[in-house]
């Protein structure tokens, strides 16, 4: 029994050797979760032990991303010390790279620009430098409703006004609608969705209210998981026109000022008339003075005589 003991302590003492030397070298995050808008760059670390100089050439590094579905995608790969891009996916060129500059002092600094909704998961660090370890790291992104576009339209067909909002997300936003005088107004609005290339939601929110109850509105586009409310206020008042084209406001516009000019040529010509009159009798004597005028499509021909000063 104590030979077989004897005979396994070598075995005993190179598994312990073994964790110990893995054990010293170890990958650390100082911050395992990141939290960003999305549009905007992020800089993940990860760390690893050094000596005093890096051995560039022995160093190897890779980043991944692991999706929901366990789907890996290569963000960035080093391979002892030369930068090997042949295996990055598409999603990743141009975006991610590495800053060489902090590998002096132990850091695997994965810089990351222009964050999608898609890089949203959790990001593998894998260091080999003469012996290996990995960490994850979990990345959020978030995406505020900061604008809203809003756009203000009369139906003169439906005798109606027409409120749309619309924004981008994410997640899925709720949307209300609120007026001092219809506390219920958020019923009768229209809400849709979809889902952009960039896995934003496009939301479109449609009111629609009569003429005869027209006021003051604000739609409010509420982001339940980031607990944040952005609205925007519309009236009735400066509306555009739809359901007719600009040809028939023209047209309606041509019907007005016929009549007018027609009511207004003859009273033009009497007044002209008078004018002529005044100023020949001023000068004490005037020839027959012949003016032309149009008036109904017609020629209207005015003759005026003078006479002397009594």
């Amino acid at each position: 029994m104590p030979r077989k003991m004897f005979k396994l302590l070598p075995v005993v003492l190179l598994d312990i050797q073994l964790h110990l030397m893995t054990a010293l070298f170890t990958v650390e995050v100082l911050q395992p979760q990141y939290s960003v808008e999305y549009g905007s760059n992020v800089v993940m670390k990860c760390r690893f032990p050094v000596d005093s100089q890096l051995n560039l050439k022995m160093l190897s590094i890779l980043w991944k991303r692991i999706s929901s579905k366990q789907e890996e995608k290569e963000v960035y790969k080093l391979h002892k010390g030369q930068e090997d891009l042949m295996q990055q996916d598409p999603d990743y060129r141009g975006r991610a790279n590495l800053l060489h500059n902090e590998l002096q002092m132990g850091c695997s600094a994965l810089n990351l620009t222009n964050v999608k909704m898609t890089d949203a998961g959790s990001f593998l660090c894998v260091i080999n430098y003469g012996e290996a370890d990995y960490k994850y790291i979990t990345l959020e992104v978030k995406a505020p409703y900061k604008r809203i576009n809003v756009q203000k339209i009369r139906d003169p067909e439906e005798e109606s006004l027409i409120f749309i909002c619309q924004s981008e997300g994410y997640p899925l936003a709720e949307v209300s609608w609120h007026d001092r005088k219809n506390p219920n107004i958020s019923m009768v609005a229209n809400t849709t969705f979809e889902l952009t290339n960039d896995g934003l939601f496009n939301i479109t929110s449609i009111l629609q209210v009569k003429q005869s109850i027209s006021g003051n509105y604000t739609c409010v586009f509420w982001n339940k998981k980031l607990n944040e409310n952005t609205s925007a206020h519309v009236s009735a008042l400066q509306l555009d026109y739809v359901g007719e084209s600009a040809s028939v406001y023209e047209k309606k516009f041509l019907f007005l000022i016929i009549p007018i000019c027609l009511l207004v040529s003859p009273f033009l010509a009497v007044v002209r008339k008078k004018s002529s009159t005044t100023l020949c009798s001023r000068r004490g004597n005037c020839r027959n003075v012949s003016h032309s005028s149009r008036a109904n499509g017609a020629d209207v021909s005015l003759e005026i005589t003078s006479s002397p000063l009594i």
